[in-house]
Order: structure tokens, then sequence, then C-alpha cells
């Protein structure tokens, strides 16, 4: 009988999540349950989920589907991510902050709570990403509240793959930053005025000479990892492509 696996993944719309789901559901054995504010497409094996994940009353609410006998494996990829306003915190927008915190690190918590306590007891492969950044342990001026959603998901990361360890059918835990890709985040980047974000040559640089990995190839490897698990002794690592 073919293995059935269930991948739940946040900002499916773009992206890495965008090239995520479309190689799974290649796989039609799988089974995509995809979570964003816009559909990307129809597919059999696509559940698609109309979220604003900055809207944390929502997220709360959101209920994971019951396993059939069947699946032998289920993940979530908390990819979904945003860079708010780019600015220093002398001239930063107070309304963007907190939207930030929400999609970044609030949401994924929720997601990553209500996961476990869902699916903890089942006798399945068990995977939770959190994709992280650089931007985790690396301060950037400008980034100062992206920098901070992004190390408290990657501190979160760490504590989940701790209680985890000793429990009956543990769930893996893994925060996993992507490396620089070509993303609408890199086009929001380079669209910003040196004098908000200083670092803007390093990042246009980065585009002129091709520098940025593909959603496609980041995808792959994300998948390597799903497929497994237990092979990556690292927990908190960065993708070397």
């Amino acid at each position: 009988m073919a293995k059935k696996s269930l991948f739940i993944i946040t900002g499916c719309s773009s992206g890495i999540g965008l090239a995520l789901s479309s190689k799974l559901i290649e796989n039609k054995e799988n089974c995509v349950l995809g979570i964003a504010r816009n559909c990307p497409f129809e597919a059999e094996n696509f559940i698609f989920k109309s979220l604003d994940l900055a809207k944390i009353d929502l997220v709360k609410e959101i209920k994971f589907p019951d396993i059939e006998e069947g699946y032998d494996a289920i993940h979530l990829i908390n990819n979904a991510g945003m860079l708010g306003e780019i600015n220093t915190l002398d001239k930063i927008g107070l309304e963007s902050l907190e939207d930030v915190i929400s999609v970044n690190y609030t949401s994924a918590m929720l997601l990553c709570t209500k996961f476990i306590q869902k699916y903890q007891h089942l006798p399945v492969a068990k995977t939770i990403i959190n994709i992280s950044s650089g931007a985790a342990t690396g301060a950037y001026a400008s980034w100062s509240n992206y920098c901070a959603s992004k190390a408290a998901l990657e501190m979160l990361s760490k504590c989940i793959e701790i209680e985890q360890k000793d429990k009956a059918s543990p769930i893996h835990c893994f925060s996993i930053a992507p490396g620089v890709v070509n993303t609408n985040m890199q086009n929001q980047i380079r669209s910003t005025p040196i004098e908000n974000f200083t670092l803007l040559p390093k990042f246009e640089e980065l585009h002129r000479e091709n520098k940025l990995y593909s959603p496609a190839i980041v995808a792959d490897k994300l998948i390597e990892v799903l497929q497994n698990p237990k092979r990556f002794m690292e927990k908190v690592f960065r993708i070397q492509i």
C-alpha cells in the first residue's frame, strides 16, 4: 500500500510556500493543506484555507484535519513571513510593528501548539519546520522587528525539540534558514529607499549577480528534510546550495 502524507503549509501562495506545495502535490499520495490569503491553484490533493495570519483571533480558530487510516506522516511547515516596513525605529510607523510579530512569530507559535496537541499521540512520523532567517542571529538596521520575530521563532523551535525528545511518539522540529531567496520579499527590499535601508546595495548586487536561491531549489531541500528527518542531526541550520 502506498504511504500517504499530510503537509500543512503556510504562505502557500507565493515564493517558497508555492514551490513546496507545487512539488508535493505531484505525488498523488500527498495531501497539502495550504494556508494563505489567496489561493494559488486548484488540485485534487490540495486543500486551501483562506486566512490572514496577522489576524490572531482567526488563527486561534483553525482546526487541523483528523487523520484517516493509511497516513504515515504529518508535517507542518511555518513558511509565511513578512518584513513589514523597512526603516529604523526612530522613523517607523507603529501600525506596522504588530503585524510582523503576528505573522512571523505569534501565528507560527499557535500553529505549532495546535499541531502538537492534535497529533502528538499518533504513532506516525511527525515534523515541524519553521522557516527562519539569517536575521534570527544577525542584527540588521531597519529590520529590527523582523530580526526579533525570527529570533523568537528559532528559540521556539529549540524548545519544542527539547520537549519532544523523550516523547513516546516524538515530533521532529527544525528551524531552517533558506538563505537569500528570489521572492517578493527581495522585490520589497530593492524598492526601499537607501536612506531607509543602508544595506540596499548589498541586496541589489546579489540580484544583479544572480546569487539569489530559487524557491524551487529551496523546496527540494526542505522535502529532503521532511522525508528523512532522522538524518539531520542539527535542528537549526542554514541551507547551503
